[in-house]
């Protein structure tokens, strides 16, 4: 790639969505390392070894209820019958004496000689005597060894997504500690004179930088390692200061903004001083037509538009399947959603949407969160993904089926 492609300049062709993705995703090169981590720290971390199961769950065959247990060939309903023995969860395994039913808890090992276990409620007990109405099958209200997980039973493959369901197995399993992808270390940086941090007053013309803060939090969610950098001067040197900070530590440099042909966008320049490489690309998706992809030394560059909308659906689009790439996690989904709205457009572009999905009997349904605008933040507080229309698409109608980028991930089999 050289140091600053064609594309970057006036009159350059589009790129189609998908070509676009690929050019971000050739950047990954290799797989981030592994590293051993306690299990509690798994949560969102990507497995990078199997999981083996060293352990029948249940261990032993055990009571599902608090109740009876009992011999089914010695119940005679109405009889009575003497109780001659107690386990607890936690006792040693007893044994049913002949012609008697042992009182059992829910969880307790399952006497020697018992073949089921009779719920309390249907049993009518006298002193250290029950009388049962009914004599159920064998096996009834049991949990019988092994039949949720056999040891040597592969339970996580590679390329896991570890979320709070894996830190229950692995603990249940007696793992204290996993092989996990290191998580992707990502400098994010912002410049212009117009934006002010949170704690920083506005003059006339100036607004708070929501796009950091806004990429920090999704970057996390997706398991990467964000550190935002102090906001940039719009000047080559301090541009080209910064950029140095950022990619002598991280795995990513994101910037947003800065990508354009104007006169105040440095990145460019910044980064060809450096001795990096920088392809800016016109992509023919809104929002967000801009995107620069490139390297600075061993670190990866990616630049996002500035509109908030923008910059979200470059993050959603580009960032997120190039950290499972990163990762070798599993490429995100689209959910498959129907649309609650119509919308007719020019076609040629992929577009992305914001939409609250709503959940109607067994359809999942897609509404427009707001007004369309990729400068407009108020409609992605009730989003929870951003529809996805295929670039030949001229009209959408309410009731047809679209693909949703959720936000947050859902768990997918590598």
């Amino acid at each position: 790639m050289s140091a600053i492609s064609a594309h970057a300049g006036g009159g350059r062709a589009s790129l189609d969505f998908e070509q676009a993705l690929e050019r971000v995703l050739v950047l990954a090169g290799s797989v981030l390392e592994a590293e051993r981590v306690a299990a509690e720290a798994c949560p969102g971390r990507v497995l990078a070894s199997p999981i083996c199961a060293r352990l029948d769950l249940p261990g032993f065959d055990q009571s599902a209820m608090d109740g009876y247990a009992v011999r089914t060939a010695e119940l005679v309903p109405g009889r009575s019958m003497a109780i001659t023995g107690r386990t607890a969860a936690g006792d040693p395994r007893g044994s049913l004496v002949p012609g008697g039913v042992h009182r059992i808890l829910t969880g307790a090992p399952l006497p020697q000689g018992a073949d089921a276990v009779i719920a309390q409620e249907r049993a009518q007990r006298v002193g250290q005597e029950v009388v049962f109405a009914i004599a159920p099958p064998a096996g009834t209200n049991l949990r019988r060894r092994g039949e949720d997980v056999r040891a040597g039973q592969r339970l996580m493959s590679p390329g896991t997504l570890l979320d709070w369901r894996h830190a229950a197995m692995l603990a249940a399993q007696g793992i204290d500690e996993a092989s996990v992808r290191r998580r992707p270390r990502v400098a994010l940086l912002s410049g212009g004179h117009e934006l002010r941090g949170t704690d920083e007053s506005l003059a006339e013309s100036q607004i708070h930088d929501s796009n950091l803060p806004m990429l920090a939090a999704l970057l996390g969610a997706w398991g990467a390692a964000p550190r935002r950098l102090p906001r940039v001067e719009d000047r080559v040197e301090a541009l080209r200061e910064a950029l140095r900070e950022a990619a002598a530590d991280a795995d990513l440099v994101v910037t947003t903004a800065g990508l354009s042909v104007g006169e105040e966008d440095h990145v460019r320049r910044a980064l060809e001083d450096l001795g990096g490489s920088l392809e800016v690309l016109t992509v023919a998706m809104k929002p967000g037509k801009p995107l620069a992809v490139g390297r600075l030394g061993t670190s990866l560059f990616v630049g996002l538009p500035g509109n908030p909308q923008a910059a979200l659906a470059g993050a959603v689009a580009f960032l997120r399947p190039l950290l499972a790439r990163l990762t070798g996690a599993a490429m995100p989904v689209p959910l498959r959603a129907r649309s609650s709205f119509t919308l007719v457009r020019k076609a040629g572009r992929t577009e992305f949407v914001a939409v609250r999905l709503v959940q109607r009997g067994a359809e999942l349904w897609a509404e427009r969160a707001g007004p369309e605008g990729s400068g407009r933040l108020a409609p992605l507080l009730g989003a929870g993904g951003l529809a996805r229309l295929e670039a030949p698409v001229a009209a959408l109608r309410a009731g047809e089926m679209l693909d949703v980028l959720p936000f947050q991930p859902i768990p997918v089999a590598p």
